[in-house]
C-alpha cells in the first residue's frame, strides 16, 4: 500500500485488492458528494450521479440494481449472441472498402453504444445521435482532467436522460413494446421499487458504463495482438481462442485502472492502518500484474493458464460490473467479426495509447490498414 500526497491510499497486490472490494467496510463514494466534488452544477448530470446505481449503497444500491441484474445474467447475455454479432458486422460493411481507418472511430466507439440502442429498442436512424451523447457524458464518470467541458457532459446527460425517459414512458403507457433492455425496469416501476425518472437514470449508468471501458478494451485487444502479428485466420471462428485474448488483454492493460472506494471503518493491511473516511483506490492495474499472482505477469500470453474464474478487471462484491456478460461478448464477437471481415489488418501506426491509472482509462487513435 502506498499513502498518496493528497492521502488517498493506493493497494497494490492483488490479494489485497480482491479483500478490499469484498470487504464491507469500503464503500463507494455518494453519488451526490461524487457530484459536488466534481464541480456538477445542478441539473440532469447532477441527477444522473446522484441516484445511479454505480454510486450507491446499501437498500438504494440493491434496489436500483436488482432488475438490471436479472436483465443481464449471463444466460440473458447470450442469447443476443447474433445481435451482436450482426451489429459489428454491420459496422465493418460501412468502411471495409476504404482499406484504412481509425479503428476506435469507426469501430470501437459506435459498437457498444450501437448494441444499447437495440436493446433500448431505438430507431437506427438514431444511432449516431444516441452514441454522440454516451460520449459526451461518460468522462463525468472518469478522474476529472484539466480543461474538460462541462456544459458538453451536461448537454449529453440532458439529451440522453430525456431519450430513455421517452422510451421508459412509451412502454410503459402501452404505445410501444418493451425492449429487452426494459422489461424488468418496467416491473419494478409497476412494484413500486423504482419510479420512472429513477429507472431511466440506472438505464443511462449502464448504456455509459457499458460503452466507454468496452471501447476502450476492444482497441486495446486489436492493437494488442496486431502488434504481435497475430494470425487473423485463427481467431474469426474459434470462439475459445478469442474468449482467452478477450481475458488476456482485460488481463494486461484492463479499461479500469482502478476502483475507488471510502473506508468506513480503521483498516489494518500488512501493519499499516488505513484511516476511517479516508479514499482507497484499489488498482486492478497493479494486481493483475502481480507476480504472486500470475506467472511472467509482465508478457501477454494467450494461452495463459493462471487466470482466475471472476476476472478482476470486472471488479469484485455488491459492485461487480453488472455488464461483464455483454462485455465480454461485444469483446468476442467484435475480435472475431474483424477476423473475419478483416483478415488482412495491420497497424498503420503506432499501438494505442492508454493514458492513466485510476479509473476508467482513456485511449488515443488506432490506425490500421488492410
Amino acid at each position: 500500500m502506498i499513502q498518496r500526497e493528497d492521502g488517498a491510499c493506493l493497494v497494490l497486490r492483488a490479494d489485497d485488492v480482491e479483500r478490499l472490494l469484498n470487504d464491507p467496510r469500503t464503500q463507494q463514494i455518494d453519488g451526490a458528494l461524487y457530484a459536488r466534488m466534481r464541480g456538477v452544477p445542478p441539473g440532469p448530470l447532477f441527477d444522473l450521479l446522484a441516484t445511479s446505481v454505480l454510486l450507491s449503497e446499501g437498500e438504494a444500491h440493491r434496489r436500483r440494481r436488482a432488475p438490471l441484474s436479472r436483465t443481464f445474467a449471463f444466460p440473458a447475455i447470450e442469447s443476443l449472441r447474433d445481435t451482436v454479432r450482426t451489429a459489428a458486422e454491420g459496422l465493418i460493411d460501412g468502411f471495409e472498402a476504404d482499406g484504412a481507418a481509425d479503428l476506435v472511430q469507426a469501430f470501437c466507439a459506435p459498437l457498444p453504444p450501437l448494441v444499447m440502442s437495440q436493446l433500448l429498442g431505438a430507431p437506427a436512424s438514431d444511432a449516431q445521435e444516441f452514441a454522440r451523447a454516451v460520449y459526451k457524458v461518460s468522462p463525468a464518470f472518469a478522474p476529472a482532467l484539466p480543461g474538460e467541458d462541462m456544459d458538453r457532459m451536461v448537454d449529453g446527460a440532458r439529451w440522453l436522460t430525456d431519450y430513455v425517459k421517452t422510451r421508459v414512458a412509451e412502454a410503459a403507457s402501452g404505445q410501444t413494446s418493451p425492449a429487452a433492455l426494459l422489461e424488468d425496469m418496467l416491473a419494478a416501476i409497476g412494484a413500486g421499487d423504482l419510479t420512472e425518472a429513477e429507472a431511466a437514470v440506472q438505464i443511462v449508468t449502464l448504456i455509459i458504463g457499458a460503452s466507454d471501458t468496452t471501447r476502450g478494451a476492444l482497441a486495446v485487444q486489436v492493437s494488442l495482438l496486431a502488434e504481435r502479428g497475430a494470425d487473423w485466420s485463427d481467431y474469426g471462428d474459434n470462439p475459445d481462442l478469442a474468449r482467452a485474448a478477450v481475458a488476456e488483454a482485460l488481463r494486461f492493460e484492463p479499461p479500469v485502472g482502478s476502483f475507488p472506494r471510502f473506508s468506513t471503518e480503521a483498516i489494518t493491511l500488512d501493519g499499516m492502518v488505513i484511516p476511517a473516511g479516508y479514499l482507497v483506490s484499489l488498482s486492478t492495474l497493479s494486481a493483475m500484474r502481480d507476480p504472486a499472482r500470475f506467472q511472467d505477469p509482465d508478457a501477454f500470453l494467450i494461452n495463459r493458464q493462471d487466470h482466475v474464474r471472476w476476472h478482476m478487471a470486472f471488479g469484485a462484491g455488491a459492485h461487480r460490473c453488472i455488464g461483464e456478460a455483454l462485455a465480454r461478448l461485444e469483446l468476442e464477437e467484435g475480435l472475431m467479426a474483424l477476423c473475419r471481415k478483416l483478415p488482412h489488418l495491420r497497424l498503420a501506426g503506432p499501438p494505442v495509447k492508454v493514458e492513466g491509472y485510476a479509473g476508467i482509462r482513456r485511449i488515443g487513435q488506432l490506425q490500421v490498414t488492410w
